[in-house]
């Protein structure tokens, strides 16, 4: 079975957003954007949770219209559930639906993939909105419309866009889609952060020297579980070169929150640089924070993606949404 291990990097695709209004015929008030149906109905799966599903459907199984979903089994009452544009953590696997052979799938040996409950492209959060926590869903459709031509070409499959997939989803957890904690007054000096709907920022610099020092202020202060060094931490974060004012890393336009360890590089290879660091360990889940992060705070010389040029001064903005 091959493994997907570039899913979340084939999820940099651009979002397209839409509102999920709570109402009747959905699940418990919550709507998801993708309409249940007897087609995804058709699939069931006889692997237990957070194993190889092993689904079958009726072959050669066809998509109607716009994608269905089918909730398998559904997860324990105490579950929370995935609400529109929360970050989920799922296990899959993606079917043909002409065949019923597996296509490709995410390790089940190890953590999830991380992804955002929204209508996008790929859809492999959407196809979790509103179940419980522990559920196991169906999703059938077109590869364009659940998966993606930019997922199809970095995942080197065989498929066309109008071909028919089915996706079975494991939801393991689920985690804030964007901080909500309350907001707070920016001090001067600091670039002015604007928020899209979905919580992503948008910069206005000041003065076009930046500060020499490492400088750190909260946006929005949560009230949830405060982060401790070596916590893996779910967020969502956009960086920013304070002198050319262009994004160079951003997990909103990937479509897919990042699972990060609160510790400086100094420490661990697989840790932060130094400033991303500090700023992060003590705040709390909830919270937004923006990090000027002076070159002495950031990457050592020679060390940086080559997004970042030696001597960079960094700016971020992260919001924290869950520690594992």
């Amino acid at each position: 079975m091959r493994k997907l291990p570039a899913i979340i990097a084939a999820s940099a695709l651009l979002v397209s957003l839409s509102s999920c209004a709570a109402g009747p015929g959905g699940i418990d008030g919550c709507v998801p954007s993708i309409a249940s149906g007897s087609n995804a109905a058709l699939v069931t799966a006889d692997g237990t949770f957070g194993n190889d599903p092993k689904a079958s459907f009726p072959t050669p199984l066809v998509a109607a219209g716009a994608s269905q979903m089918h909730v398998i089994s559904d997860g324990n009452g105490n579950g929370k559930r995935v609400a529109p544009g929360a970050t989920t953590v799922v296990q899959l696997t993606i079917y043909d639906g002409k065949t019923g052979d597996t296509i490709i799938a995410t390790n089940y040996d190890n953590a999830g993939a991380l992804f955002s409950a929204i209508d996008s492209t790929p859809a492999f959060g959407a196809i979790g909105q509103c179940a419980r926590v522990g559920s196991r869903v169906a999703a059938v459709g077109t590869a364009g419309d659940l998966i993606g031509d930019g997922a199809i070409q970095q995942n080197s499959l065989s498929l066309a866009a109008d071909d028919t997939v089915a996706i079975v989803v494991d939801v393991q957890s689920v985690y804030l889609g964007k901080a909500n904690g309350a907001d707070q007054i920016l001090k001067a000096g600091f670039p002015s952060i604007v928020l899209a709907p979905d919580g992503r920022p948008g910069f206005t610099f000041p003065d076009p020297k930046p500060p020499t020092t490492l400088a750190i202020e909260t946006l929005k202060a949560g009230n949830g579980a405060k982060v401790e060094k070596d916590d893996r931490v779910v967020l969502h974060y956009t960086g920013v070169l304070w002198d050319t004012k262009k994004v160079f890393d951003s997990t909103w336009e990937r479509n897919a929150p990042a699972m990060l360890v609160a510790t400086s590089l100094k420490d661990n290879p697989g840790g932060l640089v130094p400033g991303f660091a500090k700023a992060l360990v003590g705040q709390r889940v909830g919270s937004q924070v923006i990090a000027v992060i002076p070159p002495k705070d950031g990457y050592p010389t020679g060390q940086g993606p080559s997004t970042v040029p030696d001597g960079s001064t960094m700016v971020f903005v992260f919001d924290i949404l869950g520690i594992e």
